[in-house]
């Protein structure tokens, strides 16, 4: 079945199985001007919020899940609390000692959404008594991003952790509350431009979209498309 919903960019609703819209693809309704890009570029090293509830996600967990992952060829994060950049721009964030989260924020309009392998790869290895089974995150968890030099002071207005760069540096995780919503935030951006991956409880994100926006205006922060945050964290 699918589901008809509006631009996730201004009402944070999250897709079904269907193509990805224009606001996330940067086609060629959205401006693509030099001035346009030069405003999204200043937004993304200050201050801005992208709504990344489309794109690609999924866990596993299981006692077997670090040696399962390993053997699939993926760099795993030595300790709970920590995630790694993959070879293919993915990142694998390791929740505890048996529970991983691949966040792979991928854009191809022409595929659609499509569940990562690694769901089908869990599913496989379980059916073949490996203690390890999937988690298809995409249904109960969305995703947004929080990226520039503003955001661990605007955190520090909703969360208890510090999520300042000397004590949370990239590749850190925290799982924590974040404006009494229960959150896992992933640093995927670098000392000088952080940039935070949050996931949550889907049912909550209308209300914490309605949050962050409040939240930004002290710092006159912008909504950003996923496609223009993604391509200046890529660099």
């Amino acid at each position: 079945m699918t589901t008809t919903m509006t631009d996730p960019l201004d009402s944070a609703s999250l897709l079904a199985r269907c193509a990805l819209p224009q606001s996330l693809t940067g086609a060629s309704t959205v401006d693509t001007s030099s001035d346009a890009t030069a405003a999204a570029t200043s937004a993304i090293t200050h201050c801005a919020l992208a709504d990344m509830s489309a794109l690609a996600r999924a866990g596993i967990r299981g006692r077997e899940a670090a040696d399962f992952l390993a053997a699939l060829g993926f760099e795993v994060p030595s300790v709970p609390n920590t995630a790694m950049i993959q070879g293919d721009g993915s990142w694998l964030v390791r929740l505890s000692v048996g529970e991983f989260l691949q966040l792979a924020p991928y854009i191809a309009p022409e595929a659609g959404i499509a569940d990562l392998p690694l769901i089908q790869q869990a599913d496989d290895a379980l059916a073949k008594g490996m203690r390890v089974h999937s988690l298809p995150r995409r249904d109960s968890h969305a995703w947004f991003s929080l990226s520039g030099s503003s955001i661990p002071a605007l955190m520090a207005k909703l969360c208890g952790v510090d999520l300042r760069s000397e004590a949370f540096p990239p590749g850190s995780v925290a799982q924590t509350s974040v404006a009494r919503t229960n959150a896992i935030i992933v640093n995927v951006g670098s000392s000088g431009c952080p940039c935070f991956h949050l996931l949550f409880d889907i049912a909550s994100s209308h209300y914490l979209w309605g949050v962050m926006l409040d939240a930004m205006r002290e710092y006159s922060g912008e909504k950003v498309t996923a496609a223009a945050l993604l391509a200046h964290h890529r660099g």
